[in-house]
């Protein structure tokens, strides 16, 4: 700044033009202070290296005084260092200056000299370009998962997501994802702007699996609704604790427990209620009852059951009826409406050996377009298991102790030595085989993990992870690394709530050291290495205390059940049969030190019996119509593709590291597109900073999936879309200069940007339809259309920077040139935007309409489809229509060129 300083001068800030006109109100020697009395803050800058420069008005331009005078500028004088402009008379001081003047116009930039390099004119663009391919994009809200790209998830998230109302009942067999299927679905109608809120109502084992899924791999954080929860948001005096967070996981043991927190859910308000292992709720009265009230009080709703409908048709029909009580009010219709189905299925299974088409008779299956089953027969890739059982004779005195762990206070368990225990010794021979490299330890509470941890290195030498709910998201994060490096920890010890949510799919040896009163716990151990993708067989060690409670479990779970080895559909309906009898042996074995092994062994083969009949019942009424419409490959690979193309292109990389060295972060490259952030050197204190988990990234899926340390970047990634929003709405790179060598004649161009805007309801997805995909234009100084001959990826690469403000000097330029090259512009556009305004009207009616024609057929051979879905239908489309209608174009960027 060459210019003498003095308080009362009007500057402007280069990085912050929306504060208006500021005023300097004082100096000292090495900084500026300058107040900006419209936008109600100061700023204090380093004198030496300031974004700001002094504002000076030239003849022409229209300025205005605090006391709202306005003079068109005739001359300026300086007056000891304040300038005075005047008109006839008439004259107004730069300290009297209103601060209203608003430079965010991309034409007002480049008037005032506010202009910026050439390259961020580059990188404004590709911002808009991109982002308007994204949101357009059918693949939007399925991107950001930290998950493998599984063709029969994706394909029933696209199924519910494509409904007006999504109320569906997703019961694939255990291992098949559901949990990732309704966080997908959750995820697109939330990136979307589809719902806002929601409700996940678990057990109450559940909650923290469910709160960790939904963070890790989705970034979507929910609020635990809990009792301590509660309590604290009512002594902060708030009327309804679960209107505290738009986002909320419960557990519904809690809720039922507590009338008030009934009523409090019914009154908050939902826009999607889930509701996981919904097979419980049907088991108690009051629940199903709450559960009648709550499905009245939400839009959207979706069910989560591994138990078939052939275990228990009742019980399925209550759920049918949560999903839609108009529709299945009668059960002994449905149960007619069932035999029905079996003929057509048979019907459905000749065409099929006949290759014919089958559409018709999938359109007309009702409970097709509310259930969602697929099994593990037709979805290929599961690893082999084989269990393994171990029993070793002990004293007494050890008998007694592992008999404790069944009594009425096994959660608070307190045995914390097991130097000498037996499963220790096993444990140890294992891990000095050399045929495990990597072996994951799962046991029922953290006083276990520790007391397991000491033993173990009482023993032997070796690096061992630990896993409990006492410990951060993060400190497990890292605990997962270490684990998961080839050179890192050989064991990782695991609490029951500790693995909850995690996936360890390179390990392929699981050491169970207790097992869990409820199978369906079991499935869910054996499920954090039971996945696809799973590389290797699993191996499931089971040792156990002869003459205990464990080895009653464990024969009935590896020789009844077979649990181990095989998938077990309706596992829970088995186990609630056995239940009692179960309980009494164990109670039994506990007060006599000693197992009846005749009635085990009559227990065994009941169970074993059953779970034959419940398999041949199970494939007899197998629903063939379910699972054909559950799962269409060829659509679900076109997704799944889609998705594969975007991750690989390296645009996103590319942008998102040019947007955070724009702003000051500094990135360190950890490996092949991953990433650090190693430092900040921010001058603009509005910027949106990373999260800590946000700071080390990868644009890797594969990567991502193992090395739980990394964040996912992606184009659904919420740190994504807020660096690039507040890039574009900040109007960085909205106003530069730039030259060009150039053989021909001198000329001068004008490169333009226009975004065609259209404002609508968020949830009706117009860009969808008509994207805001950037219009660019270049206009010669004879107003003629050049942009054919100079492409984008033309000027990349060739243009340099010009000499700052050079052509304020020309006043021909500014009062003449500028503003005919602007309208011609502003014509040129009007008529692209004209065709695509057309095109998206066209891509309404074949989109919107045909979904809506479609429904509209299907009502006619299927009773799942209502009035109120068409209703909606046709109401959107209307209204798609309407909106599009008002688009209006708007100047974003524009870019002064000339050549050389």
């Amino acid at each position: 700044m060459n210019t003498p300083i003095k308080i009362g001068q009007r500057w402007i800030s280069e990085a912050e033009p929306e504060l208006g006109l500021g005023i300097l109100v004082d100096i000292s020697k090495r900084t500026l202070c300058i107040d900006f009395v419209s936008s109600q803050c100061q700023r204090t800058y380093s004198m030496g290296a300031a974004p700001i420069k002094r504002m000076v008005f030239k003849p022409g331009d229209v300025i205005e005084s605090k006391d709202k005078t306005t003079i068109e500028v005739k001359s300026v004088r300086d007056k000891e260092g304040l300038l005075y402009y005047e008109n006839r008379g008439n004259s107004i001081c730069e300290s009297d200056l209103s601060g209203n003047f608003n430079f965010t116009m991309p034409q007002d930039r480049l008037f005032a000299g506010i202009t910026e390099k050439s390259i961020l004119f580059d990188l404004r663009y590709q911002a808009l370009k991109f982002k308007s391919d994204y949101e357009a994009s059918d693949a939007r809200g399925f991107m950001g998962g930290q998950i493998e790209l599984l063709p029969h998830q994706l394909y029933i998230a696209r199924q519910v997501t494509s409904r007006y109302i999504p109320r569906v009942l997703l019961s694939d067999e255990t291992g098949l994802g559901k949990t990732i299927e309704a966080c997908l679905i959750l995820h697109k109608l939330l990136v979307t702007q589809r719902i806002g809120r929601v409700l996940v109502l678990v057990p109450d084992s559940l909650v923290h699996q469910w709160f960790v899924e939904l963070y890790k791999k989705f970034n979507l954080s929910f609020r635990i609704f809990d009792h301590a929860h509660c309590l604290e948001s009512e002594l902060a005096d708030s009327p309804n604790p679960f209107l505290d967070d738009q986002l909320g996981i419960c557990s519904i043991d809690f809720l039922i427990s507590d009338p008030k927190r009934q009523n409090q859910v019914l009154t908050a308000g939902w826009d999607m209620v889930v509701i996981d292992e919904a097979h419980h709720i049907t088991e108690k009265k009051d629940t199903y009852t709450f559960i009648q009230h709550l499905e009245k009080a939400t839009t959207g709703l979706m069910l989560l059951t591994a138990t078939p409908e052939q275990l228990g048709v009742q019980s399925h029909f209550s759920q049918l009826k949560l999903l839609d009580p108009e529709r299945y009010f009668n059960f002994e219709k449905y149960r007619t409406e069932l035999k029905s189905y079996q003929e057509t299925a048979q019907k459905v299974e000749k065409l099929l050996k006949d290759k014919q088409p089958i559409d018709h008779f999938l359109d007309s299956y009702g409970p097709g377009r509310v259930i969602f089953r697929n099994r593990r027969s037709v979805i290929k890739g599961f690893p082999k298991k084989q269990g393994i059982l171990k029993g070793f004779d002990a004293d007494a005195g050890q008998i007694a102790l592992t008999n404790e762990e069944f009594n009425k206070q096994a959660a608070k368990e307190t045995r914390k030595e097991y130097l000498n225990d037996p499963r220790i010794h096993y444990l140890i021979s294992l891990l000095q085989s050399g045929d495990h490299p990597k072996i994951l330890l799962i046991c029922n509470s953290k006083t276990k993990v520790n007391a397991i941890d000491q033993a173990v290195k009482r023993h032997i030498k070796i690096d061992i992870a630990r896993f409990d709910e006492t410990m951060s998201i993060l400190r497990r994060d890292k605990n997962a690394v270490w684990f998961a490096k080839e050179n890192g920890a050989r064991l990782l010890i695991s609490s029951e709530i500790g693995s909850e949510g995690r996936n360890f799919q390179f390990v392929h040896t699981l050491f169970l050291f207790d097992l869990p009163m409820n199978p369906e716990l079991l499935e869910q151990r054996i499920g954090r290495v039971d996945r696809i993708g799973q590389k290797n067989d699993i191996r499931i060690y089971v040792p156990y205390i002869r003459e205990t409670g464990h080895e009653i479990l464990a024969k009935w779970y590896m020789l009844g059940l077979n649990i181990f080895e095989k998938n077990i559909p309706g596992v829970h309906y088995i186990f609630k049969k056995f239940e009692p009898i179960l309980l009494q042996q164990i109670k039994d074995s506990v007060a006599n030190q000693k197992i009846d092994q005749q009635n085990l062994s009559g227990l065994i083969t009941q169970t074993r019996e059953f779970c034959h009949e419940i398999k041949t019942t199970l494939e007899k009424g197998k629903n063939i119509l379910l699972e054909l419409n559950s799962f269409k490959p060829g659509t679900a690979n076109t997704l799944a593709n889609e998705i594969r193309q975007t991750d690989a292109s390296l645009h996103l990389e590319q942008l998102v590291i040019s947007l955070l060295t724009h702003f000051g972060l500094g990135t360190d490259e950890m490996g092949k597109r991953t990433f650090c952030i190693d430092s900040e050197d921010i001058a603009d204190e509005s910027f949106p900073l990373p999260s800590q988990k946000d700071r080390r990234f990868t644009f890797d899926r594969d990567l991502s999936i193992v090395r739980e340390d990394l964040d996912f970047f992606n184009w659904d990634h919420p740190y994504v879309n807020r660096l690039l929003e507040y890039f574009i709405t900040k109007g960085t790179g909205s106003a530069c200069l730039a030259a060009i060598k150039s053989p021909e004649s001198p000329a001068i161009l004008l490169e333009t940007v226009f975004i065609l805007d259209c404002i609508a309801p968020r949830h009706l997805n117009l860009e969808r339809y008509l994207p805001q995909e950037p219009i660019r234009l270049v206009v010669d100084h004879h107003g003629h259309d050049v942009t054919s001959n100079y492409p984008f990826n033309k000027f990349q690469g060739n243009l340099f920077e010009d000499e700052k403000n050079w052509f304020k000097t020309h006043e021909a330029i500014t009062r003449d040139l500028l503003p005919v090259q602007i309208k011609q512009s502003l014509t040129l556009a009007r008529t692209t935007a004209g065709t695509l305004i057309k095109n998206g009207k066209a891509r309404i009616k074949r989109i919107a309409g045909s979904e809506l024609d479609r429904l509209k057929t299907l009502q006619k051979i299927n009773p799942d489809i209502k009035d109120r879905e068409i209703k909606i239908a046709r109401d959107n489309m209307n209204s798609l229509q309407n909106h599009i209608a008002s688009a209006r174009l708007r100047l974003d960027a524009l870019r002064l060129i000339r050549t050389l």
